[in-house]
């Protein structure tokens, strides 16, 4: 399974990313809500997004708020972390 992970503190992110890519899954990483949302305007977006709740500039509830307001198809599962 594809899963974007968005955080702005690396030594977190880099522990998430490397559990899940143990466990068999394709990661992309973001370091902000900004970046993250770029990740999933594109065509192969991730299902799956575990995303810290507070970073600087866009936050997590931000690209929750921006991903509910889409089309639900195909349907985006979010995970926010605090």
């Amino acid at each position: 399974m594809k899963i974007l992970i968005a955080d702005d503190d690396a030594i977190p992110r880099r522990l998430l990313q490397a559990t899940l890519v143990k466990a068999g899954h394709e990661v992309v990483s973001a370091r902000d809500g900004a970046e993250a949302w770029q990740v999933l305007q594109r065509a192969d977006a991730p299902r799956l997004v575990i995303i810290d709740w507070l970073m600087p500039g866009v936050d997590g509830i931000e690209v929750c708020r921006r991903v509910r307001q889409q089309p639900a198809a195909p349907y985006t599962y979010l995970i926010l972390l605090t």
